[in-house]
């Protein structure tokens, strides 16, 4: 009974002793004021966000698998770390000298991963050929593996930080099927069978690996790089993951990723299916939540609904509200002196005005410039037409039409309510369509 009772004790000793909270300290030399800790524990991704007091933050945690846990500092640093339950860290940084410095149980592999300089491409690789450019990839992964073995840590640690590395490594290779052309000045590009073999390769649609800082965006970019062929995006979207992507985690996340994307930016005309597609495949409830109260704020925005005024002055300084407008249909360009695809559209701005010269309708130009004195140079060249007016980057009417990205152009009837809150561009054959159509009633 006794040598149970002992061996009992023991044991309790043991889980205990296993139970150990990890404490992980943080202090900052120099710390912004004001600026949280934010901690994002990749494998089950649980968020912290935690003050910093007189430039020390503590925190304790246990009951987690060792994992990489992605830590922000307001505009400081944003870096990843290796953390485990029962083993304890200290970091010292300096917002100054940007220097990082490891103490404790978990020093030498946070050593390795803050103070390493890893390899990583460079924009220029992104004009090479399709061979170099795959070559610069294996290149970069090469190189990384090299500094890893080089800092012979732990073999658990290492075994798991080679699969980091690949991600990290690769972690652009999906977006040279945008830059390339880009940087080339091409109006379309597709990339040989060799670079998606490449890349199906590199995109393993598996949810365990959403404990990796990287994967998240990578394997979103992958599939994305695969999906479209210039026919309608969101039902291009929709085919390929119901055919492609068997993992719910995986289905879930990109989904959430895109598919908010295409709400927030066009609202919920012609969404219906994108919508319910959504709350198909989305099983996360925070991202469920999101998305929801995005889809209520847009309801405000339906056709129909009165549209957010605005009260803005021209390059005179007279003031010009929406409701001065009405008797007219209202065609609205928000966009700034400094966005190129603002820019873009201006001359076909100007044609669309000059078509309709005399005709029940106003163009509206809202700039949301902040430096308010490039746009009245702009202005003051003489060449655009139109209703000119600076509404700045900090005006309800952006937030009411929740306004994420410029160029964005409205249309609203005779008596300022919405015919759609986000019109085509001046660019789009359909614009002077749906203007002819209004204007014959």
């Amino acid at each position: 009974m006794i040598s149970k009772r002992i061996f009992s004790i023991a044991l309790t000793w043991l889980a205990a002793m296993s139970m150990h909270a990890g404490t992980y300290t943080f202090k900052i030399a120099h710390p912004e004021e004001g600026a949280k800790l934010k901690l994002t524990w990749c494998a089950s991704n649980e968020i912290m966000d935690v003050d910093v007091v007189n430039g020390v933050v503590t925190v304790k945690k246990d009951g987690f698998t060792p994992q990489y846990v992605q830590v922000r500092y307001g505009k400081s640093f944003s870096r990843n770390l290796y953390l485990e339950s029962d083993k304890d860290l200290t970091v010292d940084y300096d917002t100054e000298s940007r220097v990082f410095n490891c103490t404790g149980d978990l020093a030498s592999v946070n050593n390795y991963l803050l103070k390493t300089r890893f390899a990583f491409l460079g924009f220029n690789d992104f004009g090479k050929d399709e061979a170099a450019f795959i070559k610069s990839n294996d290149s970069v992964y090469e190189a990384n593996l090299a500094l890893l073995k080089k800092a012979g840590l732990p073999a658990k640690f290492t075994k798991k930080e080679q699969e980091h590395l690949k991600l990290q490594s690769y972690s652009k290779f999906p977006l040279y099927k945008s830059y390339y052309p880009y940087i080339h000045k091409l109006e379309s590009f597709v990339p040989s069978a060799a670079y998606y073999t490449k890349l199906k390769e590199l995109a393993v649609m598996d949810g365990s690996l959403f404990e990796y800082p990287e994967y998240g965006e990578f394997i979103t970019n992958s599939i994305l790089c695969q999906v479209f062929k210039g026919g309608d995006r969101k039902q291009e979207f929709m085919n390929f993951m119901d055919a492609h992507v068997a993992d719910a985690q995986v289905k879930s996340y990109v989904t959430n990723a895109y598919l908010y994307g295409v709400v927030s930016g066009s609202g919920l005309a012609g969404n219906d299916e994108v919508i319910a597609y959504f709350h198909k495949n989305v099983t996360d409830a925070k991202n469920i939540e999101k998305f929801d109260n995005l889809c209520k704020q847009w309801e405000t925005l339906r056709a129909g609904n009165p549209s957010p005024s605005f009260n803005c002055p021209d390059i005179n300084g007279k003031m010009v509200s929406l409701e001065s407008l009405k008797g007219k249909y209202v065609y609205i360009d928000v966009w700034a002196t400094w966005c190129g695809p603002c820019r873009g559209e201006l001359p076909y701005m100007t044609k669309l005005e000059e078509a309709y010269v005399g005709k029940d309708i106003y163009f509206v130009g809202l700039s949301c410039d902040q430096n308010k004195q490039a746009w009245e140079k702009r202005i003051q060249k003489g060449d655009m037409k139109g209703i000119q007016l600076h509404m700045g980057n900090k005006d309800e009417f952006m937030k009411k039409y929740l306004i994420n990205g410029i160029p964005r152009f409205i249309l609203l009837d005779r008596e300022g309510k919405i015919i759609k809150a986000d019109a085509p561009r001046p660019s789009s054959p359909e614009t002077s369509k749906l203007i002819d159509e209004l204007l014959k009633k």
